[in-house]
């Protein structure tokens, strides 16, 4: 039987080919507007579910220490993009101000957190980042979602290559690990793993 970690990275590729497919093939415009906001929430919730049981991914994610989870935030600043869309008018103005923004604020805070030093004032700067971190995917995520229904066709632009990967991999990845610091946070061992 593989490792658990390369079995883990193995599924996330997988995962990623697929969200890629249904961007070439032009997947989400052949369906209804919830749709997609469903379908985060769902992924999201399978895979935070599955990385804090006892299970073969649990035992996959736990190897992965704190700092690399951090690294995965540095995406975020994909927001740049975000707001640059908008000057093209390829996105909207709500959509582009509260996710690009929240994204960039996630990514700047993940890569200071980087080269935090170990201790407590680390742990504290690091809950404070999470709720943040968190909070501004759960607003993009409503956002998207609400221009979606309001102003048909307003989304296009995230449901075609490349920025498919962001709904369909990128947002339930970084929830997901935001849950998995939470749970270290809590733990009694909470940030040793960094």
């Amino acid at each position: 039987m593989k490792a658990p970690l390369p079995r883990f990275l193995l599924l996330l590729a997988a995962w990623g080919l697929a969200a890629t497919a249904a961007g070439v093939f032009h997947l989400f415009f052949r369906v209804p507007p919830f749709v997609i906001p469903v379908l985060v929430a769902s992924l999201t919730t399978a895979l935070t579910v599955a990385a804090l049981r006892p299970t073969w991914i649990g035992d996959a994610v736990g190897q992965i220490r704190l700092r690399p989870l951090l690294a995965i935030h540095l995406v975020r600043f994909i927001g740049f993009y975000f707001l640059w869309l908008h000057t093209q008018g390829r996105l909207p103005a709500e959509f582009a101000d509260r996710a690009g923004w929240g994204d960039i604020v996630a990514a700047a805070g993940a890569l200071g957190l980087l080269f935090w030093p170990d201790g407590p004032g680390f742990r504290r700067a690091l809950a404070v980042w999470n709720v943040i971190g968190l909070a501004d995917l759960v607003v993009a995520v409503g956002t998207g979602g609400w221009l979606s229904f309001v102003r048909h066709g307003s989304m296009a632009e995230l449901r075609v290559l490349p920025m498919v990967l962001v709904p369909l991999w990128l947002v339930p990845m970084a929830m997901s690990s935001h849950f998995v610091i939470f749970r270290r946070l809590g733990g009694r061992t909470a940030v040793a793993a960094v």
